[in-house]
């Protein structure tokens, strides 16, 4: 696995607060309550620049600031962050983001031509909010707005759903009215599962539940989880080759709590969080918060998760989201 002068991208993670309700997100998993085992917290200004220091910036090619579980907006020395990167770094950033919240001068301050913004924009005003549950598609847009006039690249991130997708071709031309860089479609895998109310109550399913997947019935009956990971096993072929997103762009993942990980498949906060694969991972952690013991060495760990890779399935040791995520 990578050695610290051979990474050239970063993905990090800077809170795990996130003021919306996503189907599907990891904050929102079988309907659990808020915390489901991460820690509430964030990186400062001052981590950034501990952890990774100017002379190590210098060789960085791009910057994804995009968390598992926080979203961007929500970080508190977010602005001062990504100024010091830009500064200490010729890298390439993107920013993803729910974008409601903060104030429209408050995302301006990103206009720079070397920095995306991401904003995730599922539909229009009537079908938005039935996926970016507790979002206001009007703030968005307002925030997405004032970076625009500042003369900030913003990119419209769509996912399809059942619900939208009849809007596609009007969110499009309003991306291009509105001065949007581009329009980008996503599919995150997210288009079927269920939808838990804020106290953590079954409300419905977003499209129509896959042939393993439970009822409305027996969820509420039973209390069953939508996810079943031993069903996502059997998808994964024997002994797949697998194409490492860690080697491939050379790139590290950095948790809001300063662990580092190859990659965001793996960084579930494996120590407190219930995860699919978390209960492999634990193990193998050694000195891996860069807060404490430094970047170098938080990597060392890595070349555990490649030696798994040898067994030919999850059932023999190989790391399930390695096999799950990577395998082609």
């Amino acid at each position: 696995m990578l050695k610290i002068h051979q990474i050239r991208q970063l993905h990090i993670e800077l809170t795990t607060r996130c003021n919306a309700r996503c189907p599907m997100c990891m904050r929102n998993y079988r309907g659990v309550d808020y915390n489901s085992g991460y820690p509430l917290t964030e990186l400062t200004v001052e981590d950034i620049k501990k952890i990774f220091p100017p002379e190590f910036l210098a060789s960085i090619r791009f910057i994804d600031f995009n968390g598992n579980l926080g979203d961007f907006g929500l970080a508190h020395d977010g602005p001062e962050i990504v100024q010091y990167c830009l500064d200490n770094s010729n890298a390439g950033i993107h920013i993803q983001t729910n974008g409601s919240m903060r104030s429209p001068d408050w995302w301006a301050q990103f206009a720079n031509p070397r920095t995306d913004v991401y904003f995730a924009l599922d539909g229009l005003a009537d079908t938005h909010s039935r996926y970016r549950q507790d979002t206001d598609w009007h703030r968005v847009i307002a925030n997405a707005q004032a970076l625009i006039s500042a003369g900030g690249r913003a990119v419209w991130k769509f996912i399809p759903f059942e619900h939208n997708q009849h809007q596609l071709d009007a969110c499009r031309q309003l991306a291009k009215d509105m001065g949007f860089d581009r329009f980008e479609i996503r599919d995150q895998g997210r288009n079927r599962g269920p939808v838990f109310s804020r106290a953590g109550e079954f409300s419905h399913w977003l499209g129509e539940p896959q042939d393993w997947q439970p009822d409305a019935a027996a969820m509420i009956q039973d209390h069953v989880t939508w996810f079943d990971p031993k069903k996502k096993i059997e998808w994964i072929r024997e002994g797949a080759e697998l194409r490492c997103r860690h080697l491939k762009f050379q790139e590290i993942y950095l948790a809001a709590d300063g662990s580092v990980y190859p990659c965001c498949y793996l960084g579930y906060f494996p120590e407190t969080m219930t995860h699919p694969g978390n209960s492999q991972i634990k193990p193998m952690l050694k000195n891996n918060n860069a807060l404490e013991h430094g970047l170098a060495a938080s990597l060392d760990w890595f070349d555990a998760v490649e030696e798994s890779w040898q067994h030919k399935t999850v059932a023999q040791g190989r790391v399930y989201g390695c096999a799950h995520n990577c395998s082609i």
